[in-house]
């Protein structure tokens, strides 16, 4: 069998790229370079990254617009998956406080050029609600009788309160 090296040098700045073989046995190299032909004269890179570098405001601006619209799209969703979810669990003075907040935010996004503050601010407001609706959802299973327990309450407390002894059990092994 022929045994060979392979060699690939790689020079991106100027687009060359260099691959080459080496014959163990022969001891014959060959090699091959591809240089990339650019029809662009140094001034128009040049140009084209000035352009770029005064237009980075403009560019920052419209995607921090477009990451404002995105959050609220699924903020909206969030919110009308959640009181879907939850139906009746969720108390009506809650969901009448939330309703407005979120057609106001359906609204805001719809405009074509909406104030990314004030979308945000409006986003703010209807997460803080759904954050109650949660609260509410989980405060209404707890007073419920028979109803399990809220994550992170004590599932091993005896009714009276009090946690058995024989609940304990050694993770660690020690």
């Amino acid at each position: 069998t022929r045994a060979a090296v392979l060699r690939r040098d790689i020079e991106d700045a100027v687009g060359v790229n260099v691959e080459g073989h080496l014959d163990r046995g022969t001891g014959k190299e060959q090699t091959i370079t591809i240089a990339g032909s650019s029809s662009l004269d140094k001034s128009d890179v040049e140009r084209m990254v000035r352009d770029a570098e005064a237009n980075a405001a403009d560019d920052q601006k419209r995607k921090d617009s477009v990451e404002a619209k995105n959050n609220a799209e699924s903020l909206v969703y969030q919110t009308e998956k959640q009181l879907s979810d939850l139906g009746d669990k969720v108390p009506a003075d809650l969901k009448a406080s939330i309703e407005p907040k979120l057609q106001a935010l359906r609204e805001k996004m719809k405009e074509p050029d909406a104030d990314v503050e004030l979308l945000k601010s409006i986003s703010k407001d209807l997460q803080d609600e759904l954050m109650k609706v949660g609260q509410a959802a989980y405060a209404n299973t707890g007073a419920n009788s028979g109803a399990a327990p809220p994550p992170g309450a004590d599932a091993g407390a005896a009714p009276g309160g009090t946690k058995k002894p024989d609940d304990f059990i050694d993770v660690d092994g020690q």
